[in-house]
């Protein structure tokens, strides 16, 4: 089946070839009245020749009008084509010399002295004449002279004339068609170019997401060539992403699943024991629970990176509704003896953000909280309005981070050296540093001055709009 899609060498082809055709028929239209007017003209004025040469020779002869006709006046009208050339002088008394019945009835219009001219018809001919009425001493009344030729030179020169502009013109516009489509061809080698290199990576190797050459991409193909080098920008993010989140995946579940796995073979072969038996099971629980908290971990730090190399907008909400859901959602699991204060001293505190993703920063900071301010710990969560951003405080009793560390808490699977007995995979700070910065909020990590423990301090910048104005105006689109 034959390919219906636009080829683009033909449209450009067209669209060269197109104005020069117009100007083609522009200029084989001029030409011809060009042409025409030009041989006319030039016989015409060898009919005039003629005509003047014999009214020279007019003279009066005992009243009677005479001529003496030279040969010069009709040889000069000789031409290869044998023309019939007919004349005519006559007087008020009638024909001198000539062809009595040449058609002169354009005459009576004519001013004495000037030469007129007109295409007429005689013996079945088409003919040109030319006349003038001469004014000869001793005649009352001018005499009419009057030469007339057969069209048969004039048609052929400019049939000649025409047949040379006519194969000029088309050898010009075969010669723009060449080089057109060879001008054509050379401007578009950079998009094959282009195809041969896009081509080469399917082929050879589909995972080359290397970016395109474009040094060589004319500017108006750029804007695709560049489109592609952004969508193997995006292709190799989202490849490294995902070897990124198997490698974190496959390294840190090996050790939980091999506890798992530890604990149902000594329940197989010590069943017999209630409190062994009761042991293994709350190991089993604790190991599958750790397991569950990686798998969600994990996932979350996989959606945040998907998010960043989506960079997606955000949805009006309101920080201190944000926190209080935050806050809501994990009371069931928080230890009775740990005592949690949430202080919000200023509402609204309308941001653009995404509720999801800042939802699982605030609580992977809540629970990083509780869970190294250890039993009858203290945690308390601050928020409120400073200029044009909102603060975000989390401050809890635990041993903090060495400054030393600060900055080494936020990689993956980093743990504290001095807290081996705290549970947990390394990822809560990483996930909260990777939303951080996707979101465009600033976080800074010190020690608390009432509690002693880690102070968390967050940045974000609020709406310019209250939260009510910038939800209708989302809604609104």
């Amino acid at each position: 089946m034959r390919d219906a899609r636009r080829s683009l060498k033909r449209a450009v082809l067209l669209n060269l070839l197109a104005p020069v055709l117009l100007l083609a028929v522009a200029i084989g239209a001029g030409g011809y009245l060009t042409i025409t007017s030009v041989v006319e003209s030039s016989h015409d004025r060898l009919l005039d020749g003629s005509l003047m040469a014999i009214a020279e020779r007019l003279a009066v002869e005992s009243g009677e009008v005479v001529v003496d006709m030279p040969q010069v006046a009709l040889g000069m009208l000789e031409t290869k084509t044998q023309d019939n050339v007919y004349y005519l002088v006559a007087s008020d008394s009638g024909p001198v010399t000539g062809y009595p019945d040449l058609p002169l009835g354009k005459m009576a219009a004519t001013e004495p002295g000037q030469p007129t001219h007109w295409d007429d018809t005689y013996r079945g001919n088409a003919v040109r004449l030319a006349a003038v009425a001469r004014r000869v001493y001793g005649v009352e009344r001018p005499v009419i002279v009057a030469v007339a030729e057969t069209r048969l030179a004039r048609n052929q020169l400019r049939n000649e004339m025409l047949r040379n502009l006519g194969v000029a013109e088309a050898a010009l516009i075969l010669a723009i068609a060449v080089l057109a489509w060879v001008s054509v061809e050379r401007g578009l080698m950079p998009l094959a170019d282009l195809s041969r290199q896009i081509d080469t990576r399917a082929v050879s190797d589909w995972r080359d997401l290397r970016p395109l050459d474009l040094s060589g991409v004319p500017q108006e193909a750029m804007a695709p060539a560049t489109a592609i080098n952004a969508m193997f920008e995006r292709l190799r993010s989202a490849t490294a992403l995902l070897r990124r989140f198997t490698a974190d995946a496959s390294h840190q579940m090996r050790t939980p699943l091999a506890i798992v796995r530890m604990h149902v073979d000594l329940l197989r072969r010590e069943s017999s024991d209630p409190e062994l038996r009761s042991s293994v099971l709350a190991e089993l629980d604790q190991g599958a629970e750790r397991l569950e908290r990686l798998i969600t971990q994990l996932l979350t730090l996989a959606r945040a990176d998907e998010s960043a190399v989506a960079a997606a907008g955000g949805t009006p909400c309101d920080l201190g509704e944000v926190i209080e859901y935050v806050i809501a959602e994990r009371i069931a699991g928080i230890p009775p003896d740990t005592q949690i204060s949430c202080l919000i001293r200023h509402r609204p505190l309308p941001l653009i953000s995404d509720t999801v993703l800042l939802s699982e920063l605030l609580g992977n900071l809540l629970d990083n909280a509780v869970k190294y301010s250890g039993a009858g710990g203290q945690v308390v969560l601050c928020a409120e309005r400073d200029g044009h951003l909102a603060l975000v405080t989390i401050e809890d009793s635990g041993p903090g981070i060495p400054e030393a560390e600060r900055e080494q808490v936020f990689r993956r699977f980093y743990r504290a050296p001095d807290r081996p007995d705290v549970p947990g995979s390394g990822l809560g700070l990483s996930i909260v540093k990777v939303i951080a910065d996707l979101l465009h909020i600033s976080i800074v990590l010190d020690r608390s001055p009432d509690l002693g423990g880690l102070r968390v301090t967050l940045r974000m910048t609020l709406s310019p709009l209250p939260y009510h104005e910038a939800a209708g105006a989302a809604a609104r689109g």
